[in-house]
């Protein structure tokens, strides 16, 4: 196993944007601290200090499905990927949301981003990681974005999540609870707090949209549905991933826009997501 020498740079702890939180404010959110390593090996990633104070390197290894990451894991399961399988269904379950960027690269290109169904469950952990960080999320989202779909995101996802001019604090606009509502077990009545671990369930889509050819995007495209819970009306959000004709054979989001669209006010304190 390569090694190298990392160099940890630890930034204050900012709360996101410098915003308040609003109906679903955390009552344990965990501000993030970016770390920026130089250099990535093969079962080797970010750098953190033990008890003893010396700097050593995060491990991480994948065993079949599942890619552990320190004490982090990450799974995924389903019966379908490039084909079509009628009924197909899938879930990834997590036991964190990634710390910083170089874990959700790690977890993106070495387990998730590698099945159409796997990237599509990084979608709230990298919105939740905006929430945390401005600019780690935005890091992680144009990793597994393609298309415009950054963009769109980007127009949207902060008045959803902040509140702002639009949505004063307050306002049931803004959800900072939004990345969790996609999570399994939680639901409006219960402030949006999942069961653990953190699981995503995904269903198929229809045959006439799945591996459909983008002369403009220049890949395959597949449209299928993240089951939520009573966050919205209806409990399927469509994801559209796409995989390139040539190139690096990783999936990424070309279209999600139900999931950053308002949800119904929490009932609840949401107590954030480790």
């Amino acid at each position: 196993m390569t090694s190298f020498t990392s160099k940890k740079i630890l930034l204050p702890l900012i709360v996101a944007g410098g915003f308040m939180f609003c109906a679903c404010n955390s009552k344990q959110v965990k501000e993030a601290a970016e770390s920026f390593a130089q250099g990535f090996a093969d079962g080797n990633a970010d750098s953190d200090e033990d008890s003893t104070g010396k700097t050593t390197a995060t491990e991480w290894s994948v065993d079949g499905n599942t890619l552990t990451y320190g004490r982090h894991t990450y799974t995924m399961q389903g019966d379908f990927n490039k084909e079509y399988v009628s009924g197909g269904k899938a879930k990834v379950t997590f036991t964190n949301v990634p710390s910083d960027y170089d874990e959700f690269r790690t977890v993106y290109e070495n387990l998730l981003g590698k099945t159409s169904y796997g990237v599509s469950a990084m979608l709230p952990m990298a919105f939740e990681l905006w929430g945390r960080n401005h600019a780690t999320g935005e890091q992680c989202l144009k990793l597994i974005t393609g298309g415009t779909c950054y963009n769109e995101i980007m127009r949207q996802l902060p008045d959803h999540m902040v509140a702002n001019e639009h949505a004063p604090a307050g306002d049931g606009y803004a959800q900072r609870c939004l990345p969790a509502a996609v999570l399994e077990g939680a639901n409006k009545e219960n402030g949006y707090n999942p069961t653990e671990p953190y699981t995503v369930n995904i269903a198929i889509g229809l045959p006439d949209t799945w591996g459909e050819d983008s002369e403009m995007l220049q890949a395959y495209c597949y449209k299928m549905n993240i089951i939520s819970g009573n966050a919205w009306n209806t409990t399927l959000r469509p994801v559209t991933v796409m995989l390139p004709w040539r190139g690096e054979q990783l999936y990424k989001v070309n279209n999600c826009s139900s999931l950053y669209v308002n949800i119904f006010v929490p009932r609840q304190d949401w107590n954030g997501l480790k």
